[in-house]
């Protein structure tokens, strides 16, 4: 699992740890039972604080995507499909939201917008 964070963006890191290991959990990127990275050793990867960190992993827990079992720290939980789905859709409708906003901003016609997204889809 790799995050990547932004520290322009308006979105508070917190926000974007999270919203990162909830892909990655809903994604199947993270299975049920897999630990997630401590909670020091990923503020440290990060560099960010162990608060900001603990924040992201106890709201997660507070959406019961992940468990704290003792002894073995966050751990992925099974998570409902249907809930995975919807959660990835809301996270692609914001996406496609803030993609249109910036070409809009940029001048970019849908035309172009098209064929840097086809680029961009044949990469990934």
């Amino acid at each position: 699992m790799q995050i990547v964070l932004s520290s322009s963006s308006g979105v508070p890191i917190y926000e974007q740890i999270k919203s990162q290991v909830r892909s990655a959990i809903y994604g199947g990127d993270l299975g049920v039972g897999e630990q997630l990275p401590s909670l020091r050793q990923l503020a440290a990867d990060l560099r960010v604080s162990l608060i900001t960190v603990t924040r992201a992993y106890n709201d997660l827990v507070a959406e019961r995507v992940v468990i704290n079992e003792h002894g073995r720290g966050f751990v992925v939980v099974a998570v409902d499909p249907e809930s995975a789905r919807a959660a990835l859709g809301a996270r692609l409708d914001s996406a496609i939201t803030e993609l249109a906003a910036a070409a809009r901003g940029a001048r970019i016609s849908r035309t172009d917008l098209n064929i840097l997204l086809d680029e961009k889809w044949s990469k990934v």
